[in-house]
C-alpha cells in the first residue's frame, strides 16, 4: 500500500476518480451550499477532462485510489489554489498540508510572487489548514457564489 500522503501530478486518465471524489465530497454538504455551488464543484468526467486541459492538477493517491485532489491556475504572477477535495476517509492525516504544500513549491518553481485562494466561511477546517500555513485573510465578498459569502487568503511568496 502506498503512503497516502504520496502527491503527484494529475493525468487525464484520472478525470474519472477525480470526477467520483468531487462528487461524494460535494454531496457531504447538500444541505449547506446553495444547489448551483455545489454542482459547479462536480465535473462530470468529460468536463474533469476539460478542467485538466487548462489547469494544474495534483492527487494524493493511497493503493492506486485517489483520495484527495487540489487545482492550481498560474495567472499574472499569482497563483490561485483552486478545488481542494479530500475524501472523508482521509482527512486530518496531512493530506490537505501536503496537496497545499504542492502547490505553493508548483507555484515557486514557476516565479510566481503569491498563492491565492477563494473559500466559503463555512469551510472551518480548510481555513484553520490555510492559516495554519501562512495564508492571510485579505478579503470578503458578499453573497459572491450563488449567494454565498466568499473569503479571500493569501500567501505571498518570498
Amino acid at each position: 500500500m502506498n503512503d497516502p500522503t504520496s502527491i503527484r501530478l494529475a493525468r487525464s486518465t484520472d478525470a474519472e476518480q477525480i470526477s467520483r471524489l468531487y462528487k461524494d465530497v460535494w454531496d457531504e454538504y447538500r444541505d449547506e451550499f446553495p444547489d448551483e455551488l455545489r454542482i459547479s464543484r462536480q465535473p462530470s468526467p468529460e468536463e474533469m477532462k476539460t478542467w485538466l486541459g487548462r489547469e494544474t492538477y495534483f492527487v494524493a493517491v493511497d493503493d492506486d485510489e485517489i483520495v484527495g485532489v487540489v487545482g492550481c491556475i498560474m495567472e499574472h504572477g499569482a497563483c490561485l489554489l483552486t478545488h481542494m477535495a479530500i475524501e472523508k476517509a482521509y482527512r486530518r492525516r496531512g493530506i490537505g498540508t501536503a496537496l497545499t504544500n504542492t502547490v505553493i513549491q508548483h507555484a515557486k518553481s514557476n516565479g510566481a510572487f503569491k498563492v491565492w485562494l477563494d473559500t466559503v466561511p463555512i469551510l472551518r477546517e480548510a481555513i484553520s489548514l490555510y492559516k495554519k500555513l501562512g495564508f492571510l485573510k485579505s478579503g470578503h465578498l458578499k453573497r459572491h457564489f450563488w449567494g454565498a459569502d466568499v473569503e479571500l487568503y493569501e500567501l505571498v511568496l518570498t
